[in-house]
């Protein structure tokens, strides 16, 4: 009997040691190649870095929120993307810290322009969130689209997405002029199923944090409100392609397993795969 009872609680030990102490702590880089034939020329190669769920107070402290940002620098993105949760829920910002965050975020350069959008734990202090992101040069679309022009007439329809009621007056755009190709930035990846495929070639998407736990044959084991039905890195259907952060931090359990948090950058390739 303690031939087997002691391997396993010498396994269950490890597992709980690398999900509380090791896994939260790695993040990873992940790289994509998106491949349309709706970019256009001068699109082509076009990089974008995209991070989400910071969740600040939760197991991403300011030291490990100063290499995050350290890593996002590395990419040399063209525009960088933030799909929400910038602070755990409830966590309380000093002065102090108000200011580093503010620092660091505005330390981040790309060639172009940095987006945000709002998550669910940003509400909880939307003053605030919108105050930070906007002093670090972030454009917050909240339920609104913009344009994205990049050497020529031909733009990029960028659209942020709040909540899923009217859709269609945030992608609504400019009179004549027509997008090349559409993106849409939503914190909440449950939300591919209210958006027309006709509004979003791509869409960036996070909170679903990959389901904290994952085990094999099982995927993401925690599901909340607005990440139930797509919680992993990727999906299609008909012409709409989602792609889903795992997120840096974690939420109600300081946990993760088998799901290293990570930052995923897009290159945008003209043509077909």
């Amino acid at each position: 009997m303690k031939k087997v009872i002691i391997p396993t609680i010498l396994i269950i030990v490890c597992i709980l040691v690398y999900s509380f102490f090791i896994n939260p702590y790695q993040f990873k880089i992940n790289e994509y190649t998106i491949y349309s034939s709706k970019i256009t020329e001068n699109f082509d190669g076009f990089k974008i870095t995209h991070f989400s769920d910071v969740l600040l107070g939760s197991t991403t402290t300011m030291k490990e929120f100063e290499k995050i940002i350290e890593e996002i620098k590395e990419t040399n993105p063209d525009i960088i993307i933030f799909t929400g949760d910038l602070f755990h829920q409830n966590y309380e910002v000093s002065r102090d810290e108000k200011r580093k965050i503010k620092d660091l975020l505005l330390s981040l350069n790309c060639n172009l322009y940095k987006y945000a959008i709002i998550g669910d734990n940003d509400k909880e202090n939307l003053n605030l969130y919108k105050e930070i992101m906007s002093d670090a040069n972030f454009q917050i679309l909240d339920n609104t689209s913009t344009y994205l022009f990049y050497k020529d007439i031909d733009p990029i329809l960028i659209t942020g997405i709040t909540d899923s009621e009217n859709l269609q007056s945030a992608y609504k755009g400019e009179e004549g002029i027509t997008p090349t190709l559409r993106i849409t930035l939503t914190h909440y990846p449950d939300y591919f199923d209210s958006i027309n495929p006709a509004d979003a070639d791509l869409i960036f998407a996070g909170h679903s944090l990959g389901g904290q736990i994952r085990l094999p044959f099982f995927g993401g084991t925690i599901k909340k409100e607005g990440a139930k039905t797509y919680i992993d890195t990727f999906y299609e259907i008909e012409d709409s392609k989602m792609y889903v952060s795992n997120g840096l931090g974690t939420e109600k359990y300081p946990v993760r397993t088998m799901n290293t948090p990570s930052i995923n950058i897009y290159r945008l390739v003209k043509g077909q795969k």
